[in-house]
């Protein structure tokens, strides 16, 4: 059997997942969430072999949740992110925190029970669109963090504070990161991650 732990911030969307996952055979659903703090605490106490998650939780993000997992965890169970949107930029981020599939809300029951045996086969399933950027187009760990700080509103002293880094470099990378999303200035770039959903 398949053990496998859902997290939604959706209640309905959670109970209709799991009862639909729960009916397939060699699939065992022991665990369903709605807020992050049970549901990390779940994972520090239980084994399972796969996550099922939405991108978007309850005041919180999969990604960042995912990167406390990784520094918490000795051994991280597979992860599928489900997601209302999807942009290839947050895909190529997910696979860097060793997610092994992203679906759409949109997906079937079906899609999801072979996206569900591929992961556990050793699989990662990856649209070819991923890869259609160039490099110049992404942006890097380091610039989606200062984007962030920018869309907090933080000075370009509180980003070099915050993520141990001198002035002078961080204003290269918001000049980079203007660059990269073709907008003037740092307005423009918040507006365009947000549009991209590079920030949320």
């Amino acid at each position: 059997m398949i053990k496998i732990a859902l997290i939604d911030d959706h209640e309905m969307m959670l109970n209709s997942l799991a009862k639909a996952l729960q009916e397939q055979a060699k699939l065992d659903v022991v665990a369903t969430f709605t807020d992050v703090a049970s549901f990390q605490l779940f994972l520090k106490t239980t084994k399972i072999d796969l996550v099922i998650m939405d991108v978007m939780l309850k005041d919180e993000t999969a990604f960042r949740v995912l990167e406390n997992l990784r520094r918490s965890l000795t051994e991280m169970p597979k992860v599928i992110l489900i997601s209302g949107f999807y942009d290839a930029l947050l895909h190529q981020r997910a696979l860097k925190l060793g997610v092994q599939a992203f679906l759409r809300k949109e997906a079937s029951y079906d899609e999801l029970t072979r996206a569900i045996h591929e992961v556990m086969a050793g699989n990662i399933l990856i649209p070819d669109k991923v890869f259609n950027q160039t490099d110049d187009e992404k942006l890097s760990e380091v610039e989606l963090s200062v984007l962030k700080a920018m869309a907090d509103e933080k000075t370009n002293a509180q980003i070099a504070e915050e993520l141990f880094m001198s002035r002078r470099t961080v204003e290269s990378h918001v000049t980079d990161i203007c660059c990269k999303l073709g907008v003037n200035g740092r307005i423009g770039a918040v507006r365009e991650g947000l549009k991209r959903k590079l920030i949320l």
